[in-house]
C-alpha cells in the first residue's frame, strides 16, 4: 500500500446538491439584446428572439444570435430557456456552451425555425457553479422537477494520525 506525503490527502468523494425550482419573471422586451456568454465570459451573442409554443403557451426557446458583422452573416441558435442563468449585475444571461461548438454548427436560418429548442449545444457537467448543466436544464423542463439535482461526487481519504 502506497503512502501518501504527510499533510497531503486523496479526494475520493464529495456530494454537493444543487437546489431547482426557483423562479424569477422577466419580459420578453428584456430578454430581447440581452448580451450572452458562457462560464469562461466569452461572449456569444445576443438573444434575438423569443419561440412561443401554443396551445401549451410555454416560451420553447430563445434565439441566440451568434456572429456575423453588423446584423450579417449571424448564426441563429434555439437556446433551452431552462440552460439560462441571468446575472442581473453583468445585465447577461449565461448558458453553459463552448465557443467553438457555436462555430463549428450552422444553426438555423430565418426561414427555416425548428420546432424545438437544441438541447445537444449545452455542456453535460459544467466548469462553474452557474449557470445549470444539461442535467440540470433538463431536470427543470420537466414539469415537477426533482427538489435537487446531484452535480458532483467524490470521495476524500486522509491519513490518520498515528
Amino acid at each position: 500500500m502506497s503512502r501518501m506525503p504527510e499533510g497531503r490527502s486523496e479526494v475520493i468523494m464529495e456530494h454537493r446538491t444543487r437546489t431547482t425550482g426557483e423562479e424569477w419573471f422577466m419580459s420578453a422586451d428584456d430578454a430581447l439584446d440581452k448580451k450572452v456568454v458562457n462560464p469562461e465570459g466569452d461572449d456569444i451573442g445576443e438573444i434575438s428572439d423569443v419561440r412561443l409554443a401554443f396551445p401549451v403557451g410555454r416560451v420553447e426557446y430563445m434565439v441566440l444570435k451568434y456572429g456575423g458583422v453588423l446584423g450579417m452573416g449571424a448564426k441563429r441558435f434555439a437556446i433551452p430557456p431552462e440552460a439560462l442563468a441571468y446575472h442581473p449585475g453583468n445585465d447577461v444571461f449565461v448558458v453553459n456552451i463552448d465557443k467553438r461548438r457555436l462555430d463549428e454548427a450552422s444553426g438555423f436560418s430565418e426561414d427555416n425555425w425548428p420546432r424545438e429548442a437544441d438541447w445537444d449545444l449545452i455542456r453535460s457537467g459544467r466548469p462553474t457553479t452557474e449557470p445549470p448543466s444539461r442535467e440540470e436544464a433538463e431536470a427543470v423542463a420537466r414539469k415537477t422537477p426533482p427538489p435537487e439535482v446531484v452535480t458532483t461526487e467524490r470521495v476524500e481519504t486522509r491519513e490518520r494520525p498515528r
